[in-house]
């Protein structure tokens, strides 16, 4: 009987070590990121039938258990990929806002002074120094509008090194996933108990990967996680993983986008539209969405503001009656060819009417007979309608003059319409007397009808026929800010989403350290009475040696 005594009481005490292993182990994880509860499950051991009925043989301990729901992780998981992709997209855009917003190098007010210059030589149109401020400011205005295209520019580069960064993530987490899935298979075969701490791995590999950007996780038999993102590509399947490359873009390779190597020893272009969860989704939605579009936009208004006072300018005379010259250089637009295509063309592209060009690039493919033309912008491409005369193509003050000789079916093309104007944008005008102020070449020093007809342009809606050239910029600025001001309350609204289903998650998975300091203490207690039967039972037997002597 003692002897069962001893035994019944040594499988409490080892239920006890086992359980306050548990609770140990939590509350040693209680700050790792992904460490998921485990609690001990106690169950009573098989009894014997006696002559006085059944008689209990104490306890076992049967698994330690790992807390964890899949749904509410599911949700969670989610929630963490959208809150990933709000939180880059808002900071994206913010720049571009910051940049556009900044009233110490408010562009509006670069273009205004500019024009006030020129106020001061109508005024004064034989006054050297009136001429030499203009021309002053005209530098001034485009230098501003180089140095927000350059910070666009360097947002790009940027933009473009994050990719290169993600997709090294990717794959060091595609990586360790496969091998996580390997071991895991292996213990779990071996009929070993779970491997918690393993699973626990496995999960905050997902985790981090999700927030990078976006997964789909599917469990094979039990085991396994198969891991797909971008539309169902797969990244990892059982213990193999599949890689991810920074590469160029097909239609412009000074664009990096993600690329996927489907292991046959080439890598395909992912199509951005696919790539619409966790930070780099964020990442790609900025550039689409609004960078892009930022830089078009003010590259257009540099564009019109350069052509039109152009062509006023020419159409006056200078100081020494001579017709004025340009005043503004600007680049042409650029069309640059699909690294797929199998043919090539030649096209020599050239503005018509600036004053109705679209801040959009445009794809133009060949279809074996006919050129097709569609906005490059916006998730849905729109066919755009040109006149065609011969292998000349007139449309949104553009005109687009091809030599097929060399095209082939399905060659594809992508026409850079404004993006490129600011780049190399200089002041032609270097000396002052050139400043083409008269509007007859016998009008003398003092004849300043040109300079009329230049300020006139201010306020003459001219970018898209219908707004100003500082307009159009403000259209632009509010435009931004009303993007940020969205992404803002779209973030701060998934925060909360995300907080809460954290806060469900931890509820079940999550260790607190006042509940398991209670555990702590009542396995102490439990500890301590299965130790005192052992002492009682030794007690008791020496009584009886004692009376046998």
């Amino acid at each position: 009987m003692s002897s069962s005594l001893i035994n019944i009481a040594m499988s409490g005490l080892q239920a006890a070590q086992i359980a306050l292993g548990t609770v140990s182990n939590n509350l040693a994880n209680s700050k790792v990121p992904g460490y998921n509860r485990q609690s001990t499950v106690v169950n009573q051991n098989g009894g014997t039938m006696t002559s006085v009925g059944f008689i209990g043989n104490g306890v076992t301990v049967t698994s330690i258990n790992r807390q964890y729901n899949e749904f509410i992780n599911q949700q969670l998981s989610e929630a963490r990929a959208k809150q990933g992709e709000f939180t880059t997209y808002s900071q994206q855009i913010s720049q571009i806002d910051n940049l556009l917003a900044d009233k110490a190098n408010n562009l509006s007010n670069t273009i205004d002074d500019f024009f006030t210059s020129l106020q001061n030589v109508v005024s004064n149109a034989e006054d050297d120094a009136a001429r030499t401020t203009a021309i002053g400011k005209s530098k001034g205005l485009v230098n501003q509008l180089q140095s927000a295209d350059a910070f666009l520019r360097k947002m790009e580069n940027n933009i473009n090194r994050g990719i290169a960064n993600s997709a090294e993530s990717i794959n060091n987490y595609a990586q360790q996933l496969a091998k996580l899935n390997g071991e895991i298979t292996r213990m779990r075969g071996g009929g070993s108990a779970e491997p918690n701490a393993l699973l626990d791995q496995r999960d905050q590999l997902v985790n981090e990967l999700n927030k990078l950007v976006g997964v789909s996780v599917i469990q094979q038999d039990g085991d396994s996680y198969n891991v797909s993102f971008a539309g169902g590509l797969t990244l990892v399947q059982g213990t193999t993983a599949y890689r991810v490359e920074a590469i160029s873009s097909n239609a412009d390779s000074s664009r990096i986008t993600l690329g996927y190597d489907r292991g046959f020893g080439d890598v395909v272009e992912i199509d951005e539209k696919f790539i619409d969860k966790g930070q780099l989704g964020g990442t790609l939605r900025a550039r689409s969405e609004v960078l892009d579009n930022s830089r078009n936009q003010l590259n257009r208004l540099a564009l019109v503001l350069g052509d039109q006072f152009n062509q006023v300018h020419r159409a006056g005379f200078d100081l020494k009656g001579k017709p004025g010259e340009d005043f503004f250089t600007f680049n042409n637009p650029d069309v640059i060819a699909n690294s797929k295509n199998k043919g090539s063309a030649n096209f020599k592209v050239e503005y018509t009417d600036t004053s109705v060009v679209k801040d959009s690039d445009y794809h133009i493919s060949y279809d074996g007979a006919n050129w097709k033309i569609q906005h490059a912008s916006g998730k849905v491409k729109v066919d755009i309608a040109a006149k065609v005369t011969g292998n000349t193509l007139e449309f949104d003050g553009l005109k687009v003059e091809i030599d097929p000789t060399n095209v082939k079916e399905n060659d594809r093309y992508t026409l850079k319409t404004v993006s490129g104007v600011i780049g190399n944008m200089a002041v032609n005008i270097k000396d002052a007397s050139k400043l083409a102020a008269a509007g007859n070449k016998d009008g003398g020093a003092s004849d300043n009808v040109n300079a009329k007809k230049l300020i006139e342009l201010q306020n003459k809606k001219l970018v898209e026929g219908n707004a100003s050239f500082s307009g159009a910029y403000a259209s632009m600025v509010s435009t931004i800010g009303n993007q940020t001001s969205e992404a803002n309350v779209d973030l701060e609204t998934q925060n909360n989403i995300t907080k809460q289903l954290y806060a469900d998650q931890q509820s079940v998975s999550g260790v607190n350290v006042d509940e398991e300091y209670g555990a702590l203490q009542n396995l102490q207690q439990y500890y301590l009475a299965n130790a005192q039967v052992i002492q009682t039972v030794t007690t008791l037997f020496n009584a009886i040696l004692e009376l046998r002597r």
